[in-house]
């Protein structure tokens, strides 16, 4: 192409056919040249973009987190052992001590009633029990800040419909080899984990994630449909700060210092009859649970129903 170029230039005078081909051949090697240097700024913009995001700081996002009542149904739990989750779901677990009991009535103004009594007296057949109530009072956690931060290699892929009939590890195979895929704009998948309402897929190359984030939209076959499923950047979050108060549970009282003179169904009934009893301020109790002494349980308050 040089010694036709050259011929050119010196203005020999080539056949009509070398002539066209010399032409389309430099014409060629311009428009290569010209995407060659598109592609390379644009390959430059993306590194810049990478870095600009790597770089970038947290964003740390305060939220308050809204008030729920809570009450005590009666479900209780051996051991000492606390929920990895107080936040996500509005449960709340309280330690009992041994010679304890926590008793919850229908209408909290009977809680509020057996409370101004600090010491109740219970009759038995040779002998009174002493036992002193005090109200209950859970910690509440009423601020989170979260640091959150988008990752370079993580996607999340979400759009599942209910009833999707695979189990976790036959649904994270599937979307490890669609996505797998370069046919797909995917690629090497290293990490993979089943979230609440989608799923991460983690891969070996920043391109791959960034290249199906831009895509966003796919059909997958699933359980034997063809599924459109969205992939969308993955941000990761931190709980950097929380703050917590008491909040008071208006319907329960604490029963403490129990001794052990009775068997727990015995001491159960015992309790639940004298705080129905309204000459000791009582009333309906919703729910009673006794801890021995000795022992411990874990008392788990959940959210009220609304209505």
């Amino acid at each position: 192409m040089n010694a036709q170029r050259t011929n050119l230039q010196r203005g020999v005078r080539l056949p009509r056919t070398e002539l066209l081909l010399a032409t389309y051949r430099s014409s060629l090697f311009h428009t290569v040249q010209r995407e060659q240097y598109e592609l390379k700024m644009k390959l430059q913009q993306l590194q810049k973009m990478k870095e600009k995001l790597r770089n970038s700081p947290q964003d740390k996002v305060p939220f308050p987190m809204p008030e729920v009542p809570l009450v005590f149904r009666g479900h209780t739990q051996q051991g000492r052992e606390m929920p990895k989750s107080l936040i996500s779901t509005p449960k709340i677990c309280y330690p009992l001590p041994g010679g304890s009991a926590l008793v919850t009535f229908e209408d909290p103004s009977v809680a509020q009633q057996v409370l101004q009594l600090k010491e109740h007296k219970i009759d038995l057949e040779q002998c009174r029990l002493r036992v002193q109530v005090q109200p209950l009072e859970l910690p509440m956690v009423t601020t989170i800040q979260v640091s959150s931060q988008m990752s370079s290699r993580r996607v999340l892929v979400s759009g599942f419909p209910p009833g999707l009939k695979l189990s976790e590890e036959e649904l994270l195979d599937k979307l490890e080899i669609f996505f797998g895929k370069t046919r797909n704009g995917g690629g090497d998948v290293e990490t993979r984990e089943l979230l609440h309402g989608g799923v991460m897929l983690g891969f070996a190359k920043d391109e791959v994630a960034q290249n199906l984030c831009r895509i966003g939209q796919f059909t997958v076959p699933l359980g034997g449909q063809q599924l459109p499923l969205k992939v969308s950047p993955y941000v990761s979050g931190e709980i950097q700060k929380a703050e917590v108060r008491s909040q008071p549970v208006p319907q329960s009282v604490l029963v403490l210092n129990i001794p052990d003179v009775l068997e727990g169904p015995e001491l159960h009934d015992l309790l639940e009859i004298h705080f129905q009893k309204p000459t000791r301020g009582g009333g309906e109790v919703e729910a009673l649970t006794v801890v021995p002494p000795g022992e411990r349980r874990l008392a788990l308050f959940t959210a009220m129903e609304s209505g």
